[in-house]
């Protein structure tokens, strides 16, 4: 193969960048001799040589760049809810005010709903009212984790697990003195907080 000129490539990765932060998606190899003027087999091999130096991907016509990478993190989608979501999907599911995109790189991989606190019980958490509380979904949680549990009475609420090691019964611990510790009998975790949203 004929050696490429590095400039010219430099010229494609930069249309193919400057194309998705315009369009979202990539050029296909047509669009992409059409703009810098080259024959579409020329546009070919070029991609094809930039794949190997590594300055692009191209796959199956697919185009991509580390630049395109970072711009296109994976995402999960959480659900926001406007009260901490229990009984049945179908319930669960009319509680759903939106859908909000979570970066796997900043919240990790898994299943995430939002909530939407409600109160001042969690505010030395530095929770507060109003803000958005991402919840990993598992029935599982350590001591001094912040969880949504259900009460005895049926009830879900938001506080940080503790264990009474005297009465041998875990208890639910608001973060403001104002309110009482909520003992319970049976633990139900739904989740566990795992970040905060807010507006400064």
């Amino acid at each position: 193969m004929r050696s490429k000129n590095p400039e010219l490539m430099l010229r494609i990765q930069e249309y193919i960048e400057k194309y998705f932060k315009k369009y979202s998606s990539t050029p296909t190899v047509r669009e992409v001799a059409k703009a810098i003027g080259i024959s579409v087999s020329s546009a070919q091999r070029y991609l094809v040589a930039m794949a190997d130096k590594r300055m692009i991907s191209y796959d199956r016509g697919v185009t991509s760049t580390p630049k395109i990478e970072l711009m296109s993190p994976d995402f999960n989608r959480a659900a926001l809810v406007g009260s901490i979501p229990c009984g049945t999907p179908e319930e669960k599911e009319a509680q759903i005010e939106e859908y909000i995109p979570l970066s796997v790189s900043v919240f990790g991989s898994g299943d995430f709903y939002v909530l939407r606190a409600s109160g001042d019980s969690m505010i030395d958490a530095q929770i507060d009212d109003g803000d958005l509380v991402v919840i990993r979904e598992q029935q599982d949680a350590g001591i001094g984790e912040i969880v949504v549990a259900l009460t005895d009475e049926e009830k879900n609420t938001l506080k940080r697990l503790e264990y009474d090691r005297e009465k041998r019964r875990y208890y639910l611990h608001p973060e403001n003195e104002k309110y009482t510790d909520i003992y319970v009998k049976n633990l139900r975790v739904q989740g566990v907080a795992t970040h905060v949203i807010k507006a400064l």
